[in-house]
């Protein structure tokens, strides 16, 4: 049978056509700059690339899986021979290495120990790294360094290390300007840029990747000297091409055999010269000589070592007060060191002239994180270390919040509060929610819905006993996406922690939104908690408590307490249950939204934390007639009223607000009036004791009321 030549050549060249690899990953550096820069990746063009858009780029993180291209190229063409570069920004890079990227995005915000994956239609073309590994410690780890690929090596849809030569981690520490002006004036070899060739060299080759000629490297009592050869058998007894021969400091050294790290002893502050040659079986050097030499520093040491740091309050209160610090160190009396903090004063034992001590920072602003930092001398020392001081929480219970702060104004803005996530925020609103037996409310109330931040505020660890949080709560209207019926979603909670609530407050449409009614569910459930068998409307003001049993491992929530056990004794619970993952403390109350499906629109007030029930539930102290009076001239009669009807009187015209109250503090009746008496109909009530509420610009007047 005649074969068909053309046919199979045909073929072979459109399979080669379609499978060409035309796009490679070359190198990637993780830069000694503030924030690890400079980032990027360069990649070299095979061939003529006619739309770069079929390619793009991820990146993977402390081993994460692969999940598909993060950024795709724009729709260039690119020219075979062509380096690209790839940055997640591009002045640094550009100061540093000299080229300028084509392309920036965040993608390549990354470092020397995650994954770097090429894709051309969705298919994995080339890597940096092992997807579904942590490179941190492992034979591929480039962090603070680079990576660069072999002449003629890629690309490979399977990661051969083989292929690459690693600077190692840290190799480029110290390899930037000394001004922090962001060049590499300072080192040199830092990253072989733009150097890759498609086609293997036979020629043989010595490369030195770490440490990089020029550097100042930590202090270490033993150096490492990282180097690799290609196209040379390194071999002893002349079964190979031949040896290494190597000098430190100009000092001829024990002729190496194999391709090993090359290691020696250090001190501090001395810089030591290293000559790498490639020899043949003689000891002669080849017909073209191949060497490499390196020059580096090793700092100084750091001996002084802080360990403990401890915080403590000056004061405890609701206020803005200060907090010391008090730090532990060793290793002191070696060097003159510098300390400072960029707030309050730094005192204490001298590390300058003591072996041991302990550091003081004194007068801190509460809520005010600070930076420490300790200088050496550089002339005998490298210190120059930051340590991160959180501020303590200084606030103890009870803690109180009238919301009084101006209308509009941020939650997370205001003194004891804080923001956590993003999105809108929890805002201000004028006026209050009140509740019948409760003391009157002051100040002003928050709002949210949807999604948005949350607001917390820290108080001081309660680890025994039980956390009460009281609160006044009016679901206004419900949520404005699809509601989630199941679970409805958390919007308030106690907790160790801004990630997890350890009680949390839910509220659900009941039955749906087509309705006015809602139920409340409660406990330490991430999903799906007990619920009230009642509902309640929307606009009605309830009064809620919840609260954290520690010693018991138990919460509990009321729902419209009976007023007669307010500063008494707690009745018992709505709604409760043992928490399975009980926390050490509870330091923490949060406001949180969750999303347009899940968070309904919320008015909050009078929020107050303590560890009674007493505490968190404050009388009205109204037990007979008048509970307050603001109103000049205000009068009710007649009070019992027999007919329905009781005048109200003042001795202003101006408009008063009225509403009346049951005993569980339900609003039942609102209306307003004007003029100095005024008769009020009270008819759609039925019998029974009542609060009665009147504002009249701004003055309030509070009475209890009884219709027969």
């Amino acid at each position: 049978m005649k074969k068909n030549y053309f046919f199979t050549f045909l073929l072979t060249f459109l399979f080669s056509s379609a499978f060409s690899q035309d796009l490679i990953i070359t190198g990637a550096i993780d830069g000694p700059l503030p924030s690890g820069a400079p980032k990027a990746i360069e990649l070299y063009a095979v061939n003529n690339i006619a739309d770069l858009s079929i390619y793009g780029i991820e990146s993977t993180t402390n081993g994460d899986p692969a999940a598909g291209a993060e950024y795709t190229f724009p729709a260039d063409a690119i020219t075979a021979g062509t380096y690209i570069y790839l940055s997640f920004e591009d002045t640094r890079i550009n100061q540093y290495l000299g080229v300028t990227p084509q392309y920036v995005d965040n993608v390549i915000n990354v470092n020397g120990d995650d994954t770097i994956i090429l894709y051309k239609n969705g298919t994995v073309e080339d890597l940096l790294g092992r997807i579904g590994e942590d490179g941190t410690g492992k034979d591929w780890d480039y962090v603070d360094g680079w990576a660069y690929r072999k002449d003629g090596q890629g690309p490979s849809a399977t990661f051969n290390p083989n292929e690459w030569t690693f600077s190692g981690p840290n190799a480029l520490d110290g390899c930037d300007k000394s001004d922090d002006s962001g060049t590499n004036a300072d080192c040199s070899s830092v990253f072989p840029v733009g150097t890759y060739a498609g086609t293997a060299s036979t020629e043989p080759s010595l490369t030195i990747s770490s440490p990089s000629n020029g550097s100042t490297i930590s202090f270490t009592d033993i150096a490492t000297v990282k180097f690799s050869v290609n196209n040379f058998n390194v071999a002893a007894g002349g079964s190979g091409d031949g040896y290494i021969k190597w000098t430190l400091n100009s000092v001829a050294q024990a002729d190496k055999f194999d391709t090993d790290d090359i290691t020696f002893a250090t001190t501090g502050g001395t810089t030591y010269e290293v000559f790498i040659e490639l020899v043949d079986n003689a000891g002669n050097a080849l017909s073209t000589p191949v060497n490499q030499t390196i020059s580096f520093t090793v700092g100084f040491p750091c001996d002084i070592q802080v360990s403990t740091i401890t915080t403590s309050c000056v004061a405890e209160t609701s206020g803005v007060d200060t907090y010391n610090v008090s730090i532990d160190f060793t290793g002191g009396g070696t060097s003159t060191y510098t300390l400072t903090a960029d707030n309050g004063a730094v005192g204490g034992d001298n590390p300058s002239m003591m072996a041991s001590g302990t550091i003081t920072i004194t007068g801190i602003t509460e809520g005010t994180n600070i930076v420490f930092t300790v200088k050496g001398d550089t002339s005998n020392s490298s210190c120059d270390f930051t340590r991160n001081i959180s501020s303590p929480t200084c606030k103890a219970l009870p803690f109180i919040e009238t919301f009084d702060y101006a209308d509009a104004a941020v939650l997370s803005n205001q003194v004891n509060w804080e923001s956590t996530n993003s999105g809108d925020d929890i805002v201000i609103s004028s006026g209050n929610l009140d509740y019948s037996g409760l003391k009157a409310s002051e100040g002003n109330k928050v709002i949210f819905d949807g999604s948005g931040a949350e607001s917390f505020t820290k108080f001081t660890n309660i680890s025994t006993g039980t956390v009460y949080s009281s609160f006044l709560l009016k679901v206004s209207a419900f949520q404005t996406g699809s509601p989630d019926l199941t679970d409805g979603g958390y919007f308030a909670g106690l907790a160790a922690t801004t990630t997890s609530y350890d009680a949390r407050l839910w509220v659900r449409p009941n039955p749906d939104t087509s309705g006015t009614t809602f139920d409340i569910g409660f406990g330490p459930e991430s999903s799906n908690p007990p619920f009230t068998t009642s509902t309640y409307n929307l606009g009605d003001v309830l009064f809620i408590v919840m609260a954290y049993d520690l010693d018991n491992e138990v919460v509990s929530l009321w729902i419209n307490p009976d007023s007669a056990t307010f500063e008494g004794a707690a009745p018992t619970p709505d709604l409760g249950g043992n928490d399975p993952s009980a926390p050490s403390f509870i330091n923490t109350f949060i406001l949180r939204q969750d999303s347009t499906n899940e968070t309904p629109t919320i008015e909050i007030d009078e929020l107050r934390i303590a560890t009674t029930w007493a505490e968190v539930t404050p009388k009205d102290n109204s037990t007979a007639s008048i509970i307050e009076n603001e109103i000049d001239g205000f009068g009710v009669y007649p009070n019992p009223t027999n007919n329905k009807t009781f005048t109200l009187t003042s001795a202003s015209v101006d408009v008063k607000d009225i509403q009346i109250f049951n005993m569980i503090g339900k609003k039942v009746y609102e209306t307003s009036i004007s003029g100095t008496k005024k008769d009020v109909n009270v008819s759609s009530i039925g019998s029974g004791m009542y609060i009665l509420k009147v504002v009249e610009s701004n003055k309030i007047a509070t009475q209890r009321l009884i219709i027969k």
